[in-house]
């Protein structure tokens, strides 16, 4: 498209009058103003969620969303869309967390030899609760990395054993798998799991194809980090078990766990054997605890990765062994929890979804979306759309992940434009328009990965929208003069 004419038709809602509609702007200024912070000495509610007859959670309800983001506190000088590498958490939850340290730090060992383990098992009983798991089939760890390490490090592998994995896992799980292969002579066959595929049956047939009699293990990455691509766990382990029953299905879950509406006992049902995730991500729990859930009859023939040979080999919590553990961050996860229910799944993951879509821009997504909930006739709904470029226009901008079939996805997405790389590309978002972002360069995927979170606003992916206009308008060569 020629700079002129893509100037002129990007008409007075950008460029020139970049203005984000004013009951946005307004609203994101509510929502983050310090007149938003208590008065000293007066105690905040535990978390803000409006409720009640007329209150409506549909994504595209500033007046809604902006009051929960209240419940965050935002950096200042910054948008800040890379919320993936952890969540921030609100603030009920950090009071709380904080209290518990308090206690712990004033109670010191008798804590620790007289309240821990109870504290430790009532954090199992909520976790697993919330997922529809059942306790004993629960270890509270530190992350999803160790979870899955402890999987992979502990399984009784042999010379010629298959795994397969995919293309774009997550790179800390690639290089266990590389490890165990240096270790035990397993073998690592990769799934060339597409971009953005047209249909689930491509993906299934990605992994499934692959699976031999010699196939131990399938390793399955819920959500992509790189992309955000929710790939169909679900189908493919059926399939997987139908071919090879003994292989073990395991599942990266670190970005889907309270990001999309599936529990992880929807995984277990499917006949998934093992996940692995983190609760400081979407669930917005404190950095520092993770999950691992492991069908109880393969819990004997896994060996910890921590020494312990007290423990019973049956028993979940024989993977538990850390040391001396920040145990506060583990009873705050029943409140973590308190807080995602009351925002609910479906709103949730609605809301993260319609952020994503909003920078994006692309009309028949936003379309796509807004009838599938019935708002898209709704005048904020209008003006957001109308407020924002479709970038998926652009020559210079390349989508990333994958934009139709919203079950594919979630908040993450990512993008480049051309003659930027990426860490290039973020640099000049967050110099230039200080918008905060991630570079992904990836064999695979490059560009940079964008996440708005609960904190954010619609006017953030707005700015965000605008800001990519303006590098890929400045790419655009200018008419020559005769």
């Amino acid at each position: 498209m020629k700079r002129k004419h893509f100037i002129h038709s990007l008409g007075a809602t950008t460029l020139g009058a970049l203005s984000i509609p004013a009951a946005l702007s307004a609203a994101n200024s509510d929502a983050h103003s310090d007149s938003n912070k208590p008065p000293k000495g007066k105690k905040l509610p535990e978390y803000i969620v409006p409720q009640g007859p007329g209150i409506s959670n549909a994504p595209h309800n500033e007046a809604f969303w902006s009051a929960v983001a209240t419940n965050f506190i935002r950096p200042e000088g910054f948008i800040n869309l890379e919320n993936g590498y952890f969540s921030h958490q609100p603030q009920g939850t950090l009071r709380y967390h904080i209290d518990a340290q308090t206690t712990i730090n004033t109670q010191t060992s008798h804590f620790m030899r007289t309240a821990q383990t109870q504290a430790i098992e009532e954090a199992r009983k909520a976790f697993a609760g919330f997922q529809g798991l059942l306790p004993d089939e629960v270890a509270l760890t530190r992350n999803t990395t160790e979870s899955l390490n402890i999987v992979i490090m502990g399984t009784r592998w042999q010379a010629g054993d298959e795994v397969i994995i995919g293309n774009q896992d997550y790179g800390s799980m690639v290089e266990a798998f590389e490890q165990a292969a240096a270790r035990w002579g397993i073998i690592i066959k990769i799934a060339d799991l597409p971009k953005d595929p047209s249909t689930d049956a491509e993906i299934v047939n990605a992994y499934c194809d692959l699976i031999t009699p010699n196939t131990k293990m399938l390793h399955l990455t819920h959500m992509i980090n790189l992309s955000g691509q929710l790939i169909p766990v679900q189908a493919i382990t059926r399939k997987a078990k139908q071919i090879q029953p003994n292989t073990v299905v395991v599942v990266d879950a670190a970005h889907s766990l309270a990001h999309t509406p599936t529990d992880m006992s929807d995984l277990t049902n499917s006949g998934v054997d093992v996940i692995g995730g983190s609760l400081h991500k979407w669930l917005c729990n404190p950095i520092g605890v993770g999950f691992l859930y492991m069908k109880k009859s393969l819990i004997p023939s896994i060996w910890p990765l921590m020494g312990d040979t007290g423990a019973d080999k049956n028993d979940i919590r024989k993977f538990e062994h850390q040391g001396t553990r920040p145990i506060n961050s583990l009873q705050t996860i029943a409140k973590a929890i308190e807080f995602h229910r009351m925002l609910g799944s479906a709103a949730k993951f609605n809301r993260l979804t319609y952020l994503k879509l909003l920078w994006i821009g692309n009309k028949q997504a936003l379309e796509n979306f807004g009838k599938g909930l019935g708002i898209l006739n709704d005048p904020q709904y209008q003006a957001n759309m109308a407020a924002v470029t479709e970038l998926t226009l652009l020559d210079a901008f390349k989508l990333q992940s994958p934009l139709f079939q919203f079950q594919r996805g979630g908040a993450i997405a990512t993008a480049y434009v051309n003659g930027y790389s990426p860490t290039s590309l973020a640099k000049a978002l967050m110099d230039n328009h200080k918008i905060f972002t991630v570079g992904i360069d990836h064999p695979i995927i490059k560009g940079v990965r964008v996440t708005p979170h609960l904190s954010s606003c619609a006017a953030d992916c707005i700015a965000l929208n605008r800001a990519f206009t303006q590098i890929c308008v400045d790419l655009i060569p200018s008419p020559k003069t005769k």
